[in-house]
């Protein structure tokens, strides 16, 4: 009887612990709040905040106001400066770029709410509407932020002009034991909240290796763990949202007469290459382009690469919009791209490689 007694108020002293720690873990970190934004903002940290109905989003939009809109959406767990890189070529190409932060990610909120599908497309559909983006944007999403721009697209078709997606997530994901463990009650969320910064932490820098600049992305990586609910967003994102398993939205966007580029590392270990079948299958009209050497990484770790057959792909639409009939349809098939030369790979792969030459961006009202 003794010993039950011990072992019951053992217990009940380890699951206070537990508890303490949890709780002291959350509070240990400073919220995001006005405040905090206003010293990213001086310190240069920061680029523009904007209020929406959902919560506070971080955003970066650069180039002609009056140029086609390209939408940049990242993805699971590293926020909107993966497309650093990226702003230079396409603005000075003509396009106005827009990139922002997925709640819960960099420095916008981390809304409390479950991290679904709707809470991403409502963010990024409120996000066009304060911005007062009054015409069809092109959309590309890298990694879960495929999936989310594959999800709005099938809902908005009507906001959207073009879709690129890279490695996107959606279709599936690698399976991971980790992540199987976190998802379950209560010790998920028990180590997320003490160790979690441990692990997200560790993952970044193996990515940053392959980054222009290691230094500058962990840096911006460990800004978005300075403050609270990164990890908690990243266990709902991990618990609620259709990493796999979204394959009725693919297929809605491949029902239609939209363009999509695809561009995939082969040797991708996050989203498996072999998904590229069943994208294909599933969204025929698209272009596919992958790289044999290329991981996962390849958005930020080749940036000249990927934004040059994201800037040829939009030239085709720029000059289908330019040559469209007075009904507002373009005459003729969609050209499809000639492969790039990726400087990292001993060689690229593509369909249909008859090569187009298009003019300068054409603004679609």
């Amino acid at each position: 009887m003794a010993i039950a007694k011990g072992a019951a108020i053992l217990g009940l002293a380890l699951l206070l612990i537990m508890f303490m720690s949890f709780w002291a873990a959350g509070r240990a970190r400073a919220p995001l709040d006005a405040v905090a934004r206003t010293a990213l903002e001086r310190q240069g940290n920061a680029y523009r905040f904007i209020e929406l109905p959902s919560g506070t989003v971080h955003y970066r939009l650069e180039g002609p106001e009056a140029g086609p809109v390209v939408v940049l959406v990242h993805g699971f767990s590293t926020p909107s400066f993966v497309w650093d890189g990226h702003f230079a070529p396409l603005t000075e190409a003509g396009y106005r770029v827009l990139a922002y932060d997925n709640f819960g990610r960099g420095l916008s909120d981390r809304p409390n709410a479950i991290y679904n599908a709707d809470l991403f497309d409502r963010q990024l559909d409120e996000l066009i509407e304060a911005l007062k983006i009054n015409r069809r944007v092109d959309l590309v999403g890298y990694s879960m932020g495929g999936a989310i721009a594959t999800i709005f697209t099938a809902r908005h078709p009507e906001r959207v002009r073009s879709l690129t997606l890279i490695a996107p997530a959606g279709l599936g994901v690698a399976l991971n034991g980790n992540a199987d463990l976190l998802k379950r009650p209560l010790i998920g969320d028990w180590i997320v909240r003490l160790f979690g910064t441990r692990l997200f932490y560790s993952a970044a820098a193996k990515e940053a290796t392959s980054a222009p600049n290691p230094g500058a992305f962990l840096a911006g990586f460990n800004r978005q763990l300075e403050y609270r609910g990164y990890g908690d967003a990243l266990l709902s994102t991990m618990r609620h949202y259709p990493l796999t398993g979204a394959d009725a939205f693919f297929a809605d966007v491949g029902a239609s007469e939209l363009p999509v580029l695809a561009i995939w590392g082969e040797a991708d270990e996050t989203v498996p290459y072999e998904n590229a079948t069943k994208l294909m299958e599933l969204m025929p009209q698209a272009q596919l382009r992958s790289y044999p050497r290329a991981g996962h990484n390849i958005t930020f770790a080749d940036p000249e690469l990927v934004s040059g057959l994201i800037t040829d792909f939009l030239r085709v639409q720029d000059a289908r919009i330019t040559s469209a009939g007075a009904g507002g349809k373009p005459r003729g098939p969609l050209t499809r791209l000639e492969s790039r030369q990726c400087g990292s790979c001993s060689h690229d792969t593509a369909q249909d490689g008859d090569a187009f030459e298009a003019g300068p961006p054409a603004t679609e009202q």
